[in-house]
């Protein structure tokens, strides 16, 4: 460990975090591997390659004989998921809601400094402990979302090199709640972020099977369910499956990460420009026939299909604003429900009754129980089309000057917020985290790099950026945000925007000055 000071040693005592510095040596030198392996293939698609099915893993696909195992009691039932940041608050909220599962996001939507994520681990470990399994049936089932592979934690360092926050998430949550959830009747359930291959899937799993080991849980007692939030995972998600079989229950449709993922992998393409946002929705090709992958592979795999969540708060006093926030969801809900979804994510307590509606009035016209609604069933085809996954030519709308400094606006603010410790927040009736912004700002390089025309006439460029920013940063000044916050977040997502080539992960180069800002405020104490 770095230090007596680094929240883990308040979580582990001697010979736990001595077990998780050998947990994060026998996986470091593969994470590594992994993630130069993204870069390769990010290279190779830049160079003019495209993205498609893997000829060597063929035989898993053609293979109609194996299945995943059946999940556990407590994830049969996934009409709606719950996912918020992992505090007491949020906790609070969720046991009171009515969801069917909680999920305890570590990742995008918390602010990791020691504080909050020790804060987080004593959440999870407080809901673990009532959890209770198919004896308490309103108390939702627990679900945790580690970091990506992507991210290190700073605070735990192995032989002179930060660990993988992956790693560290992951352990923790095992160690502290692990034998309690399953001595309860339920067990350690994870959702995987971010995953890009199915050879980052086997390395989950092996970390998974070697913490179960360290800390003497059953092995393959850990539940996962995969975030499919990439491009490149939706070529392979048999593959992700099949590596996963023996833990996996659910894939869930992470949208708006998928944007980002569709424009870092193709935003150098002229032809694979998006419009704004708000331009298109879920009913258009290249996202369709996303979702269509991954509700074909779960009904061929035994796997329960979850959608994405929206974007959209709808909290406070039932007015029009909020009537209409509902009608959209309702409507995205029950496409979802019609698509072959067993069930979607909600990103707000208030909006849980409302995801719910559409899946249940679907299963009480079909008569469903609480059973699975799909069946396995092995000869459903999955047929993944290269070019309708990257279809972006029908889409409805345009970039446009609104959309510009929308996308500043609400990325200077949450950045901002951000590096002050605010993690998830509500910004102009919109729930932003860091894959928001992440999406913003990518959508934002695009246009820079393109010289994108906006409907209105001007055409994107480093003067017209520049002027924008000036008047965003006059208004959060007079809405009294921090002048030092915000000029870093005005240099990282400018940085970003101007860049010949952008960086795969913003939130990367956030979380270097996060540090550095708590290294001063520590030298100035």
């Amino acid at each position: 460990m770095n230090s007596s000071s680094s929240y883990v040693t308040h979580l582990l005592d001697e010979e736990g975090q001595a077990a998780l510095d050998a947990l994060e040596r026998a996986t470091r030198e593969e994470r590594h591997t992994l993630l130069a392996a993204r870069k390769e293939l990010a290279r190779r698609v830049r160079d003019g390659a495209d993205l498609a099915q893997l000829e060597e893993t063929r035989s898993i696909r053609e293979d109609t004989t194996w299945q995943v195992t059946p999940p556990p009691a407590d994830l049969t039932h996934r009409l709606v998921e719950l996912a918020t940041p992992a505090t007491a608050e949020a906790a609070k909220a969720a046991m009171a809601v009515g969801t069917d599962v909680w999920v305890a996001d570590l990742e995008d939507m918390l602010v990791p400094t020691p504080a909050r994520l020790l804060a987080a681990h004593r959440v999870i470990e407080e809901v673990a402990a009532t959890r209770t399994g198919d004896a308490a049936p309103r108390v939702p089932t627990l679900m945790v979302r580690p970091r990506g592979l992507h991210l290190p934690e700073a605070h735990v360092v192995v032989d002179g090199a930060p660990a993988s926050a992956s790693v560290v998430d992951v352990f923790l949550f095992l160690a502290r709640s692990g034998r309690r959830l399953i001595d309860n009747g339920s067990g350690p359930y994870l959702y995987l972020p971010k995953l890009e291959s199915w050879q980052e899937a086997l390395w989950w799993e092996g970390l998974l099977a070697r913490a179960e080991t360290a800390l003497d849980l059953p092995v393959g007692s850990t539940k996962v369910s995969v975030l499919v939030e990439t491009v490149q995972a939706a070529y392979q998600l048999e593959e992700i499956v099949h590596a996963l079989r023996e833990r996996v229950t659910g894939l869930t449709a992470g949208r708006w990460d998928y944007v980002f993922s569709y424009l870092r992998a193709y935003g150098h393409r002229t032809e694979c420009g998006l419009p704004d946002l708000d331009g298109f929705t879920m009913n258009t090709r290249f996202l369709r026939t996303y979702t269509e992958v991954i509700v074909r592979t779960c009904h061929r795999r035994g796997v329960q299909a979850l959608g994405g969540p929206i974007s959209l708060s709808a909290s406070g006093p039932f007015d029009e604003s909020v009537a209409m926030t509902h009608a959209r969801i309702t409507r995205d809900k029950s496409r979802e429900a019609s698509q072959g979804f067993d069930g979607a994510w909600a990103l707000h307590p208030a909006l849980v009754p409302v995801v719910r509606a559409p899946f249940e009035a679907r299963d009480e016209r079909a008569g469903a129980s609480t059973a699975p609604r799909h069946p396995a069933d092995p000869s459903v085809d999955v047929p993944v089309d290269p070019l309708a996954l990257r279809d972006v030519g029908t889409l409805a709308g345009s970039a446009t000057l609104t959309g510009m400094r929308t996308a500043l606006r609400s990325s200077l603010a949450y950045l901002t917020g951000w590096l002050a410790g605010e993690g998830t927040a509500v910004i102009s009736g919109h729930i932003e985290d860091f894959g928001t912004v992440e999406l913003a700002r990518m959508q934002l390089w695009q246009w820079m790099a393109h010289g994108k025309r906006f409907a209105e006439g001007p055409t994107m460029s480093t003067r017209l950026l520049d002027r924008m920013l000036e008047d965003e940063i006059a208004l959060l000044r007079r809405r009294g945000a921090r002048d030092d916050l915000l000029q870093h977040a005005v240099t990282l997502l400018r940085g970003a925007v101007v860049a010949e080539e952008p960086p795969a992960f913003l939130s990367v180069l956030a979380y270097e000055v996060l540090l550095t800002l708590r290294e001063h405020t520590a030298a100035a104490a």
